[in-house]
């Protein structure tokens, strides 16, 4: 058996794994020492496997990925975003969908002071849902937006997605940030447009309010938070000032100080926030090492540079080749985890996409894309189902889905914008860093 068969078998075998539900970690892992043991003498396999984890654990710009979850899930506990929901739902309530729109616009501003997708998403659906079926929203509307626009959190700085990618993949982590600030604005702009237009064109998914449906609740200081932490982080990490992972620091410190002027904080809501952090951060570090592992086994068999080789004599052109990566990130995202797909991503194909001549932080930006689209695509949809957590029971994940549909649609149109466009990506970090 050829090397290239064997990861072959590795690849189908971690897929199979993933697909019995055996955590995304362990099935990386187990079929990454798997190819190892076939390829070398065991010992040799032992330690080369053994050691991968460690060395990755013990990277100093992974630091940042905590750090940034801390911020959001801070923001979440504390409750600094409430404020900033409450102004958006009054600006855009008299505009058929407004409280749909508005919720759209917050995940925006959310996502410009959190990297985190789910925390978005839990966030939303505690404010903006139980408004929006109090005002006679259409479930599926209502559960969808919130759902969706957490998405925008993978795009917008600080990203998790992006700073893991970056490290990966060796990328510049800052010019990846300022990369996802126009495709993130785009999609939002993108889902606003198509809710107010269903909604004009069917006024009963969102019957126009007969009052201020939040005008007896207060605005505090806190609106200022998030465009002020937004502002520190990535005005800091512009002006050279910190780095990505120190910019992770200083923001949840001002979190933190910010949080401690909110009424009603408690030490047990900030003891939860530190928890879903430790928790979430051990999730996406533990499938991390297990791509770590499935990438040096792929070295090992040759399979990237063979890849890269084929569709050099191919000649594949360009379009065909995004076009079967569209396609094979599509399927992948209907069943494989969003952080699965960007490592075996990074694993296999990036010696691919640069022998192609493709420009790898607009790839990166892409490849971001298809994980939002992989996180509320069915079945797996990971922010469907926080979504459908803190919504009411009677409200299914089939209606959820339904109405995630129509947003589907919207980040098809997106995703042939950013293929067919890489300028649009790349405009914004190459004026930021040549100056």
């Amino acid at each position: 058996m050829t090397p290239i068969d064997i990861s072959v078998l590795v690849l189908a075998g971690a897929v199979l794994l993933i697909l019995l539900r055996l955590p995304v970690a362990i099935a990386l892992g187990l079929s990454a020492f798997a190819g190892a043991v076939a390829l070398l003498p065991l010992p040799a396999a032992v330690s080369i496997m053994t050691r991968t984890p460690h060395e990755f654990a013990a990277s100093w710009e992974y630091s940042a990925v905590p750090l940034f979850l801390a911020m959001g899930a801070l923001i979440v506990r504390t409750g600094l975003s409430d404020s900033l929901f409450i102004l958006a739902s009054r600006a855009f309530a008299r505009i058929p969908g407004g409280l749909a729109i508005a919720t759209n616009f917050a995940g925006a501003a959310f996502g410009a002071a959190s990297g985190s997708s789910l925390a978005t998403t839990i966030a939303l659906g505690r404010l903006a849902t139980p408004r929006m079926l109090r005002a006679g929203y259409d479930p599926g509307l209502a559960t969808a937006v919130t759902a969706c626009s957490g998405t925008m959190a993978a795009l917008i700085p600080p990203s998790i997605p992006l700073i893991v990618y970056g490290i990966l993949a060796e990328q510049s982590v800052v010019r990846l940030f300022f990369a996802g600030i126009l495709p993130g604005l785009l999609t939002a702009l993108g889902y606003g447009v198509m809710i107010w237009i269903r909604s004009v064109r069917h006024p009963e998914l969102a019957p126009p309010p007969a009052r201020d449906t939040d005008e007896d609740l207060p605005i505090s200081w806190s609106i200022l938070a998030l465009p002020m932490i937004a502002i520190l982080v990535l005005g800091g990490i512009y002006g050279g000032w910190f780095s990505p992972g120190q910019a992770g620091a200083v923001g949840t410190l001002a979190v933190i100080a910010l949080s401690a002027l909110q009424p009603g904080v408690t030490w047990p809501r900030l003891r939860e926030a530190f928890a879903d952090t430790a928790r979430q951060t051990a999730s996406i570090l533990f499938v991390a090492a297990g791509a770590m592992m499935l990438t040096r086994t792929m070295a090992l068999t040759g399979l990237p540079a063979a890849l890269a080789s084929f569709v050099a004599d191919a000649g594949l052109s360009p379009a065909l080749l995004l076009a079967a990566l569209s396609l094979l990130f599509l399927l992948l995202g209907m069943i494989l985890d969003p952080f699965g797909i960007m490592m075996l991503a990074v694993a296999v194909l990036l010696p691919t996409l640069e022998q192609a001549g493709f420009n790898l932080i607009w790839m990166g930006i892409v490849i971001v894309k298809y994980i939002e689209i992989g996180v509320i695509t069915p079945p797996v949809g990971m922010n469907v189902f926080a979504a459908k957590s803190i919504a009411p029971p009677s409200i299914s994940l089939t209606v959820i889905f339904r109405g995630v549909s129509w947003f589907l649609v919207v980040e098809m149109v997106i995703l042939v914008i950013l293929l067919t466009s890489p300028e649009l990506v790349l405009w914004l970090p190459d004026l930021m860093t040549s100056r």
